[in-house]
C-alpha cells in the first residue's frame, strides 16, 4: 500500500525536534563589507574528499542574500556558554555585530571569537529545496578550540554530558 501523506510544519518541527542538534551561527560579509548572520542547526559535513559542508538557508533570509554577494561563509559551533550569540543570531536585529566579540579572517569571513570550533569555507553551489536554498561549501580551514557545544533538543538549549558506563 503506497500512502502520501503531507503533515503540517508543526508537526514537522516536533518530530526533528526529538533529535538533538548542535548550535551553528552562519556568518557572511557583503560585497561591501556589511556583515550578516543567523543561528541554525540545518548544518552537516557533506563529503571529506573534497571536504564539503551543506547548510540550508530560509529562501527570505537577509544572511541568503548576503551570501548571494560573497565568494565565502563562515560555520561556528557555539560553546555551551553562548546561548546569547545563538539568540541574538535567531533574532530580527538589524546590526548583530556591533556588541560582538569578532574577527575578520584573511578570507573575509566574521568569525566569532568563543565557538568551540569554525570552518571557512567558499561557495561552490546552491540548489533548491522548497522554502529553503541549500548552499554547498568547501571547507578551506577549520579550528578546533575545544569545550562543550551548545545543543539543541526539544525548543530548548541543553547540555551534553557523559555517559554513565553500565559495569
Amino acid at each position: 500500500m503506497n500512502v502520501v501523506s503531507m503533515i503540517k510544519p508543526a508537526e514537522l518541527r516536533s518530530f526533528a525536534g526529538h533529535f538533538p542538534t548542535g548550535i551553528a551561527v552562519i556568518t557572511v560579509r557583503d560585497s561591501q563589507g556589511a556583515c550578516h548572520g543567523l543561528t541554525m542547526n540545518s548544518v552537516t559535513t557533506l563529503s571529506l574528499t573534497p571536504p564539503l559542508m551543506l547548510i540550508c538557508l530560509d529562501n527570505a533570509s537577509n544572511t541568503l542574500q548576503a551570501l548571494d554577494d560573497a565568494t565565502h561563509f563562515c560555520v561556528h559551533y557555539l560553546a555551551d556558554d553562548q546561548h546569547d550569540i545563538s539568540n541574538l543570531f535567531a533574532s530580527k536585529a538589524g546590526d548583530k555585530f556591533s556588541s560582538l566579540n569578532y574577527e575578520v579572517s584573511e578570507l573575509g569571513c566574521a568569525v566569532i571569537n568563543g565557538a568551540v570550533a569554525h570552518a571557512e569555507c567558499e561557495v561552490v553551489d546552491r540548489y533548491p529545496g522548497g522554502d529553503h536554498t541549500i548552499v554547498i561549501g568547501r571547507l578551506c580551514n577549520a579550528v578546533v578550540t575545544g569545550g562543550s557545544p551548545l545543543v539543541f533538543h526539544r525548543g530548548t538549549y541543553a547540555a551534553i554530558g557523559p555517559l554513565k558506563k553500565i559495569a
